[in-house]
């Protein structure tokens, strides 16, 4: 059974991931993080490299983001299980393109498409690697 959230705790969950996306723009070197973000192969945002990074010092973990900290299926895939009772002490925020009803004129001229449409943050677990071990095989 799910948990109903009432209409004011939706907004404020949601608020509060734009405040703490908003506190992360104009925090770090976007070129220094852009070369690791090279030099890795990485494609994410820089936005969310410095939200990684900012909770993995306030815990006084070390590490890089996306590569020291994923998902539980990232690590997963990289042949890693989560330690059993681990909980995530770390989020990312992503973007997900929510599409509103049809309209007749169209609102965006790039696209032409003919729906108004907004962004939503939503929130995503991530794991520290000192919260995994490797699979045996």
């Amino acid at each position: 059974m799910s948990k109903q959230y009432t209409r004011e705790q939706k907004t404020a969950y949601y608020q509060s991931l734009r405040n703490r996306w908003q506190a992360t723009k104009n925090v770090g070197n976007e070129d220094e993080i852009k070369a690791v973000m090279m030099e890795r192969g990485m494609n994410f945002s820089v936005r969310s490299y410095i939200l990684v990074d900012m909770q993995l010092r306030a815990l006084g973990l070390e590490g890089i983001p996306y590569v020291d900290t994923k998902t539980y299926q990232g690590w997963k895939e990289s042949g890693y299980q989560v330690k059993k009772s681990e909980k995530s002490q770390i989020d990312g925020i992503t973007w997900i393109a929510v599409h509103g009803k049809e309209i007749e004129e169209p609102t965006d001229e790039d696209t032409g498409n003919g729906k108004a449409g907004y962004a939503m943050p939503k929130a995503y677990a991530l794991f520290h690697r000192s919260q995994v071990e490797e699979l045996r095989a």
